[in-house]
């Protein structure tokens, strides 16, 4: 299992450079500097289901906890690119929800029905509410899928909050506000196999607001992050490696709490206590991860096409994780598994990537005739 640990690292490393001490990278944000991290990001959320897959983990141990650093980027990036549209582009919100949910609400219905075919091909057999609760996305056929969700409910917020409110001011408050009625909903509803059950769909969600603050302020923040970099670089590093393991350690410490049926105020404290560590370990990482792609450019042409396919390998790598460790197909060996579902994740999702974009650009297109 380390040839896979080798394997990823090669890949993050590969034709690294380095904007020198004196300097930064100028591009640091844009689309093209974003897309390798992603792809790398996305890598790492496979590696981290695998290691909750395999007999025996072994040194994929690493990534049974990082899951939540992953995710925590992919809402920054989904924040920053949201307020940075709108800085940017004054008729961003004409047809927002046609541009935003086509893409992500397209793959995630066909993706279910495919996991739906496959499984019955294997031979599981649904009865007709299941079969359209799991069609519909009202329960997950793919459990990794809920980011979908929630990200959804992240974009749809964050229109009425920016769309229809003149002061600014008032509508970072209101997100805000919503970042802390979020996750106390999902932790008032329990755990249980439906929409907002369970402490992933909500801790690493602080870092939507936090890139939609990063872009509203990045001019002085870069101003700021220039002058005192390398102290903040430690800082951030530091704190990071205290509250991660922390957060690991307190989580252990209060699951029990979190698997009760009913929710009363000491498995509501348990539950807060827990997210405020993840918070700060999360915030941190972002802040690492910022100011260390500030000096080096993590990129080549395998990360980037990674990155292109980040939405697609996200989507489709549980049905492997799935399928290759069920009870009628049951791949032994760790190794052989691991290929299995990498290689397989990583070529159904080239497949997918243009007929997916192809079919969201025509009903995005179809979509807007009939708005029209």
């Amino acid at each position: 299992m380390y040839f896979f640990i080798l394997i990823l690292l090669f890949i993050l490393l590969f034709q690294v450079s380095s904007s020198g001490p004196e300097h930064f990278q100028e591009e640091h944000f844009t689309k093209n500097f974003e897309l390798p991290l992603r792809g790398f990001f996305t890598l790492v959320i496979v590696y981290h289901h695998l290691s909750q897959y395999l007999d025996n983990p072994g040194p994929f141990r690493v990534f049974l906890e990082v899951g939540i650093l992953c995710v925590a980027a992919f809402f920054f990036y989904s924040g920053y690119g949201l307020m940075k549209s709108v800085l940017t582009n004054k008729n961003y919100f004409h047809h927002f929800f046609l541009r935003r949910y086509i893409k992500i609400f397209v793959p995630f219905f066909i993706c279910n029905a495919l996991y739906l075919f496959v499984y019955y091909l294997t031979g599981d057999r649904y009865g007709l509410k299941l079969s359209l609760e799991y069609l519909s996305g009202i329960q997950l056929i793919n459990p990794q899928s809920w980011y979908i969700i929630v990200i959804a409910l992240f974009y749809f917020v964050f229109f009425l909050s920016f769309r229809f409110i003149r002061k600014k001011g008032i509508s970072f408050l209101l997100l805000g506000i919503f970042q802390i009625v979020f996750p106390t909903y999902c932790m008032a509803k329990g755990p249980g196999i439906y929409w907002f059950q369970g402490e992933w769909w909500f801790n690493s969600s602080s870092l939507f607001f936090i890139g939609i603050l990063m872009a509203q302020f990045e001019k002085p923040i870069m101003k700021f992050t220039r002058k005192w970099y390398y102290w903040l670089l430690l800082l951030s590093a530091g704190t990071f490696l205290y509250f991660f393991p922390k957060s690991v350690q307190v989580l252990d410490q209060i699951e029990p709490l979190l698997t009760n049926e009913h929710i009363f105020v000491k498995e509501m404290i348990g539950n807060w206590i827990c997210f405020i560590w993840q918070t700060i370990a999360v915030i941190n990482f972002m802040i690492f991860v910022f100011l260390l792609t500030l000096k080096i450019r993590f990129s080549n042409k395998f990360l980037s096409f990674l990155g292109t396919r980040s939405f697609e390998i996200y989507l489709i790598h549980g049905l492997f994780l799935e399928v290759f460790r069920s009870d009628r197909f049951y791949i032994q060996s760790d190794f052989l598994y691991t290929t299995a579902v990498l290689v397989l994740s990583l070529g159904c999702a080239s497949l997918m990537y243009y007929p997916f974009k192809m079919i969201s650009r025509k009903l995005e297109e179809y979509s807007l005739q009939l708005y029209s």
